[in-house]
């Protein structure tokens, strides 16, 4: 019997998804940064790249920025309409995979077994993919792995280099707890089935 090929996951996420989503319809020029509310304070959620050549980091008090950043341009954040802006991002996804499922609010996971081939193998694809957002004003980072929790992982901390395509058991090894919370998240780890996605629309 011939053997069913090994199951490749492809992890996207989009590091600065809520800034950036701001920013293709209200482009500013200045240091850039959507502020949540944590508690009794004002935090940096997502930061444009301005931001974070500025300094600033995610998590970092708005009177801390502002202090070093004065010229800092700020927006509300909005959880409803960065869902909807990654649920429009994961039909889109379905142009390379029609295997696509939503992780967290800023992260995308793709069954690409067996079709990575159609885009010249797994650098290409990953290179498409990044390509693709780019031209709709995004930022990414990517994985691909043979679990879902090393994928994740690798877009996590394996840097910006889209060409770092590793197997899991790396990322096994290197961060265990890692991979443990990720396959807590998804169902997949545990062999079911991806969401089915049809052909993608352009992400609005």
């Amino acid at each position: 019997m011939k053997t069913p090929p090994a199951r490749r996951i492809l992890a996207l996420w989009f590091p600065r998804l809520a800034a950036e989503r701001v920013l293709r319809r209200s482009p500013v020029e200045a240091p850039f940064a959507v502020v949540a509310s944590a508690g009794q304070a004002q935090i940096l959620a997502s930061l444009s790249q301005r931001a974070e050549a500025a300094g600033l980091k995610r998590g970092m008090p708005l009177a801390d920025a502002r202090a070093i950043c004065p010229d800092l341009v700020t927006r509300p954040a909005d959880p409803p309409a960065e869902a909807a802006f990654l649920a429009a991002l994961r039909r889109w996804a379905g142009r390379f995979s029609p295997w696509v499922g939503v992780e967290g609010a800023e992260t995308l996971l793709l069954d690409i077994s067996g079709v990575a081939h159609l885009f010249g193998g797994e650098a290409a694809l990953a290179q498409a993919m990044q390509d693709g957002a780019a031209d709709l004003g995004l930022g990414t980072r990517l994985g691909i792995a043979d679990t879902v929790g090393a994928a994740w992982a690798l877009a996590r901390f394996a840097g910006a280099d889209p060409g770092a395509v590793r197997s899991g058991d790396a990322i096994d090894q290197e961060a265990p707890a890692t991979r443990v919370r990720a396959h807590k998240r998804r169902g997949w780890e545990r062999g079911g089935a991806a969401p089915v996605m049809p052909a993608g629309q352009a992400a609005g």
